[in-house]
């Protein structure tokens, strides 16, 4: 299998930074707040669009690795799959931080906004193993987009997290187009 070699460049290094960045700025601390500080934390048992949006995403790159996983030409290859598997892990762990402290309401509103919104398979899913990765890195850009969209939008912890997200995507999609970990 032939990898697409990815070229780190200065744009997403200074938007990995930036991330970094505005997640460590964020700070939930401070009695005065003005239009440009971080959201109040939301209330236990009450809806948090960003945390549910984050979720969706986590919970669509699953069912997405899961289903290259199950592709023939990802199966023989042992080494793609070794790859795809940690990486799948990592967001089944993105999955249990965002979730930690957080009491989703059973029965929450269903808000999504262009820049937040899960994203799905747009077409049949892909056939070979080089769709599949291609296809996967693109997600992990998206997905990664979206997380920093909703950082400004989050409460100081929760902006540090999915600013940690959101780098972490950013790197699944280097590595996965070819990039040394």
């Amino acid at each position: 299998m032939t990898w697409v070699p990815v070229e780190l460049t200065r744009r997403t290094m200074l938007t990995a930074a930036g991330v970094a960045l505005l997640g460590a700025c964020a700070s939930p601390g401070g009695t005065k707040r003005s239009a440009t500080s971080p959201a109040e934390p939301v209330p236990a048992g009450q809806p948090d669009p960003v945390r549910d949006r984050a979720l969706a995403a986590e919970a669509d790159l699953l069912a997405r690795y899961d289903a290259a996983l199950a592709l023939p030409s990802v199966a023989s290859d042992s080494a793609l799959t070794a790859r795809l598997k940690a990486i799948r892990d990592e967001h089944a762990s993105h999955v249990a931080a965002i979730q930690e402290g957080y009491t989703a309401p059973t029965t929450a509103p269903a808000t999504t906004t262009p820049s937040g919104s899960a994203t799905t398979w747009s077409s049949p899913a892909p056939a070979d193993a080089k769709t599949a990765v291609v296809t996967l890195a693109k997600a992990e850009q998206d997905a990664a987009s979206a997380r920093t969209s909703d950082i400004l939008a989050a409460d100081g912890d929760t902006a540090m997290l999915l600013a940690s997200v959101a780098a972490s995507e950013s790197g699944h999609a280097a590595l996965l187009l070819g990039g040394a970990a």
